[in-house]
């Protein structure tokens, strides 16, 4: 776990070959965790999900794959070019965020009936209702269509899938959602640690509150950038949006 997390990829794959038993069936468990751990990154590792594969794990040959978060975690990370890899272990869950998620805008226009309103069916079958961490964690409440549309709309964005964003947006997705990985805050907080200028300005273009602050820290999207982020440029562009929006409204 430390190689991966240093990125010493040869430390990695010299450990998993000479602890040989840690790919067995005793310990499936712990190989979900290492896969899991590929995708908790602002960083590519995509070589160390590939290198844990070629070794042919236990868990590629499961009957029953065994529970993960290894999807979510691809989508609120923005490493959805882990997919493929995931793919050989685990189904894609059939739910609106992960098809936002994972740009299907075709399912995604599925959840909706012709009028345009969501038709989620149970709650109960999709993300984060169905997600044990999230619902012990974060006390997300009882499940509800919001939750799941805003986090539809969340993983669109992080993932940069702007149409699906848009279409979110226009069937009851709230922009200023407190959204987040880990606690209350919104989804321009959370770019501000992927440096995502893109996704970032599609927000701001569509109207979302600025001055929105975080649970933890009582802090807005530009300090998190500047005082969490040590991002001067980023919280100077996000300051100069704030103001020229000030100045527009006047």
């Amino acid at each position: 776990m430390q190689a991966m997390y240093d990125g010493d990829l040869k430390s990695f794959v010299d450990g998993l070959r000479r602890e040989a038993w840690l790919l067995s069936d005793a310990c499936v468990k712990f190989q979900v965790r290492l896969i899991e751990g590929t995708a908790v990154a602002f960083n590519d590792r995509a070589a160390f999900l590939k290198a844990i594969l070629d070794l042919d794990p236990a868990v590629l040959h499961c009957p029953v794959a065994p529970p993960s978060r290894a999807f979510v975690h691809a989508f609120t990370y923005a490493q959805t070019h882990l997919l493929p890899m995931l793919l050989r272990i685990w189904p894609m869950p059939d739910d609106l965020p992960h098809a936002a998620g994972n740009g299907d805008f075709a399912r995604v226009r599925r959840w909706f009936d012709v009028a345009g309103r969501p038709a989620l069916g149970e709650l109960a079958n999709h993300f984060p209702a169905n997600d044990a961490w999230i619902r012990g964690n974060l006390e997300a409440g009882e499940p509800n269509v919001q939750q799941v549309l805003d986090t539809a709309l969340a993983w669109a964005v992080m993932n940069n899938h702007f149409e699906i964003a848009d279409f979110l947006l226009g069937h009851g997705a709230d922009i200023n959602t407190n959204w987040s990985s880990h606690e209350p805050a919104s989804i321009l907080h959370e770019l501000v640690w992927h440096k995502n200028y893109e996704a970032m300005q599609f927000l701001i273009d569509r109207g979302i509150d600025m001055t929105i602050k975080d649970y933890r820290w009582n802090s807005t999207a530009q300090g998190w950038a500047y005082y969490a982020g040590k991002d001067k440029q980023m919280a100077q562009w996000l300051g100069e949006a704030q103001q020229r929006r000030e100045q527009a409204s006047r």
